[in-house]
Order: structure tokens, then C-alpha cells, then sequence
């Protein structure tokens, strides 16, 4: 799937998540935001109308044999798609079968398979549209990438240039696709979003081009705000609300101690975790999800308060140093984000690490940049200290300051560094002949960590590049429970 469907698609691809979508939307969002000059853009959020049930069977087998799938294998997917009959309940009877002419079964597991195949033929039109000049997306920041659309299944988001030319090329491009596929875009539900540079007459004129509604924010794609600008309690006002929703329907004086503390830890604190992923949720919004959890536990209600017999960090304190094991909230919004940091400066080649080096290309995080970028900044060095470092060349490896020797082992920590090798990489302590050069370290470096050094294969270009391998993780891995409890002060071993 990876090879047969573009990277602007992410639903049901092996290897690819729905938070690259949500990371590079709001990106896209944030560089809307703060967009200046001569020259817009839009975002058009479509809504396709009944998506499963209107994809044409004849557009299935169009595109299974576009993709060079054996044509035994295509009759075997269409005598599957073709053979459902389906019967209606009218005025409490049900009629007789009868067999539908589209349309793909929900709960079929290759269902999403085939859907997602089929909307690939939607990038390939913008694609074609966008290679011919005539649909130009949007920059990720100056010297970003251009990007033209996202998809995750049937969730669309189109950018574009705001001009009539442009809007008139996309309303061609959905119109094809819908006519060979037998889709529908929904006007009513279809929003159209503009950057503060666009004039009122121009948005007029889109809006009648297009025929969908103007909207001041696109609000939620894929279960998280779109914001072009720092978080804000009320932005997330709704995770407090799903929590106080899941309490209404429990009965706590019904429920032991340990049944609340299972509740409160299995249900309750898993509601944020997924936009936690991609936002730093604000504090306060967090604490709010606390004191819910914390009076649920200890059975407080609205006619009075129960006795809290342990503090909150103490319920909150690992099982097997004797608290009840439940997460901090903040501590693991920031693990989250960490593993986000990881594949970021370990240099993932996936399509939102591609979109934040183009946008940013640089270390530091500036006022002007999007919240994400700058949490992700800020959590570098923690990153860094609590993921180990795999010797390749040396090139990138900064040798006093990066964990590449053994676990948690930073050798600043550890020794006076003289000045002219501050600045040093691995590669530098390298000499002529590929080996350790002990006599740039042996005067100075304690003997305990000369022999440590002396364990790690020195760096060689055959060796390829470095690679920040993940925290409590082996190579590729990354384990957010493991910098979640680094981040608490917390040792594994303990």
C-alpha cells in the first residue's frame, strides 16, 4: 500500500499515522495565520456525502487494474464488491432482496483498502493539475514545501493560491473525480477558510464560485483544533466536557476504591492522550481533567467533599514506589511530544518531518513560530539526555553534550572539557588512521570513561550516517511510558 497510494494520503497505509495529517494541517494553518502581501490562500475542508455508499463499482475495477493487480485477483476483489443483496425495513416490514448497483460495505475488511485506492485517483488529478501550473498550493513558511491537499480516507483539506483561476481548477478537479467515481461533495457541509490577507471582495467572489460557506476556523480535523495560533483553554474545553460526559453515566458511591482508581485511570485519562499527541494541551484545561479524576476517586460529590487521604503526587507516583500509578497529565503530554521530537531530529524521512525542516530549517524556535515547533525545541535537550545515540559517521554526535557512550551517560556531566574541544563532534576524536585519538583525551578524561570510549566502534564513513535511536526503545522504537517516567524523575530500574 505504501508504494501504491501518495503521501498526501495516510488512512489505512501501513507505516503512515493520522497524526502526520493533523501535524502538517495545522502547520499549513499556522502559515495562514500569518500570512502577508499581495498574495492569499484558502483551505477548503470537503465533506463528500455518503462517501461509501455512492463509489462506483466500475471505478473500483478501473483503478485495481490501473495498479497492475493480476486480473484474477480483480475478479476475485469485484465478485466481492458485486455480490451483496440488502433488503429495507419500510413501515416495520422488511423487503424483499434486492442487489444495490454501488457502493462498498462498512465493517468489510477490505473495504477501507479499496476506498482509499480510489481516492488516491483524486491526488493524482491534483497532482496532474498542480504539475501543469494551473492549481498552486500553498508554502509551508518561505522556503517550505508546496502543498496542495491531505487526506485521511474520506477527510479532505485543498490549499490554493485565492484567486478566481484557482478556484476555478479545483471545482473542476472535485467535479471530475466525482464524475468518474460517483462521489458527491456536500455543499452545505463543505467549509472554505481564508488567510487574513484576502480582501472581502475576492472572498465574495470565491464563495460564489465555489458555492460552499466561508468560515472564520476550520474547528477539528480528525478530532483536534486547527488553530493558527497558541492553544487556548477554550479550545479544549471539549475534552473537559467528554470527561464530565463519561462520569454522568457511573455511579461512584456504588463503585469500590479500587473500581474508581480502574475507572478513573483506564477511562478517564485515556480522553486527552490522542490530541496530547500532537498538542501541548493547556495547563489549565489539564488540571481540570485532574480534579475530575481526583474527586471521582475519593468520592466526592456535589452535596459535599470526602476526605483526600493522600496527596495528588502521591497518587500519581509509580505503582512500585507505592503510589496508585496513575499519569501526571502534563508530564505525559510532554512524552508525547517527545517521540514527535525524536523522528523529528533523528532525521525521519516521513512527509510532516519533511514539511517542519522545510518550514523552519533551523534550531531555535522564534516568536513567530507555530506552538508545536516550539515545544518540540524546548524538549530537545530532555530528548537528547534520555535517547542514546548509535555511532555512524560522528558527523552529527555532539560529543560532550549527547548520550552516545552508554544509557543516560553524558559526558559533560562527568568532566571539565577543555576549550578548544567544546564544539567537538565524535568525528573529531577520531585520528589519521580511523582509530580513538587518545592523545587528544588521555590528559584530561577520567580512565573510567577512556575504557568506556574504547568500547564503542570508532565512527567511519562506511558506518552511514548517526541515528538517535528512541528513548526505552531499540533502534526505530520509541517508548513514551519510558521518557514519561524520565521526565518524572523516575528510574526503570528502581
Amino acid at each position: 500500500m505504501p508504494k501504491l497510494v501518495s503521501p498526501f494520503q495516510t488512512g489505512f497505509v501501513p507505516g503512515r499515522i493520522i497524526h502526520e495529517n493533523i501535524i502538517v494541517a495545522k502547520e499549513m494553518v499556522h502559515s495562514m495565520h500569518r500570512m502577508k502581501g499581495k498574495k492569499g490562500a484558502f483551505a477548503i475542508k470537503v465533506d463528500l456525502s455518503k462517501a461509501y455508499d455512492k463509489l462506483s463499482w466500475e471505478f473500483i475495477w478501473r483503478v485495481l487494474c490501473e495498479i497492475s493487480l493480476p486480473i484474477n485477483l480483480v475478479n476475485i476483489i469485484m465478485h466481492s464488491v458485486t455480490s451483496v443483496e440488502t433488503n429495507v425495513k419500510w413501515n416495520g416490514a422488511r423487503s424483499e432482496y434486492f442487489r444495490p448497483q454501488r457502493g462498498i460495505r462498512q465493517g468489510d475488511p477490505i473495504s477501507p483498502y479499496l476506498f482509499v485506492l480510489c481516492m488516491d485517483k483524486l491526488s493524482h488529478l491534483i497532482l496532474h493539475e498542480v504539475n501543469r501550473g494551473k492549481w498552486c498550493g500553498i508554502k509551508a513558511g518561505r522556503n517550505g514545501h508546496m502543498v496542495s491537499h491531505l487526506m485521511f480516507a474520506d477527510d479532505l483539506l485543498l490549499f490554493g493560491e485565492a484567486t478566481e483561476l484557482q478556484m476555478n481548477c479545483v471545482i473542476e478537479t472535485l467535479n471530475k473525480f466525482c464524475s468518474l467515481s460517483g462521489q458527491e461533495v456536500s455543499q452545505e457541509k463543505t467549509s472554505i477558510y481564508f488567510s487574513k490577507n484576502v480582501n472581502k471582495e475576492m472572498k465574495n467572489k470565491l464563495v460564489r464560485i465555489s458555492g460552499f460557506k466561508e468560515t472564520t476556523s476550520l474547528g477539528r480535523y480528525l478530532g483536534v483544533p486547527l488553530l493558527g495560533r497558541a492553544p487556548k483553554r477554550n479550545d479544549f474545553q471539549y475534552l473537559v466536557d467528554q470527561v464530565e460526559a463519561k462520569l454522568a453515566g457511573w455511579k461512584a458511591k456504588q463503585l469500590s476504591f479500587a473500581g474508581r482508581v480502574t475507572l478513573a485511570k483506564s477511562v478517564l485519562e485515556a480522553v486527552p492522550i490522542y490530541p496530547m499527541m500532537t498538542t501541548k494541551i493547556p495547563k489549565s484545561c489539564l488540571d481540570d481533567i485532574q480534579r475530575i479524576q481526583r474527586n471521582f476517586i475519593w468520592g466526592d460529590t456535589e452535596s459535599g467533599k470526602k476526605f483526600h487521604a493522600v496527596s495528588w503526587e502521591k497518587v500519581t507516583t509509580p505503582k512500585w514506589m507505592g503510589g496508585l500509578g496513575l499519569r501526571n497529565l502534563e508530564c505525559m503530554n510532554q512524552a508525547c511530544l517527545s517521540k514527535l521530537g525524536w523522528k523529528l531530529f533523528a532525521g525521519a524521512d516521513d512527509y510532516w518531518c519533511q514539511i517542519m525542516r522545510g518550514k523552519y530549517g533551523h534550531d531555535e524556535a522564534r516568536a513567530s513560530d507555530s506552538s508545536l515547533w516550539k515545544v518540540m525545541v524546548g524538549l530537545k535537550n530532555k530528548i537528547w539526555q534520555n535517547c542514546s545515540w548509535i555511532v555512524g559517521d560522528g558527523r552529527d554526535i555532539e560529543a560532550w553534550n549527547h548520550v552516545w557512550i552508554e544509557e543516560n551517560l553524558v559526558l559533560m556531566q562527568h568532566t571539565t572539557i577543555p576549550q578548544e574541544l567544546q564544539s567537538a563532534k565524535v568525528c573529531d576524536l577520531v585520528d589519521e588512521n580511523g582509530c580513538w585519538n587518545w592523545n587528544l583525551m588521555r590528559d584530561w578524561m577520567p580512565l573510567d570513561i577512556q575504557r568506556k570510549i574504547a568500547a564503542v566502534l570508532p565512527p567511519h564513513t562506511d558506518n552511514g550516517r548517526d541515528f538517535l535511536a528512541g528513548a526505552g526503545g531499540k533502534c526505530a522504537e520509541f517508548s513514551v511510558s519510558y521518557m514519561y517516567y524520565k521526565l518524572r524523575g523516575y528510574s526503570m530500574d528502581e
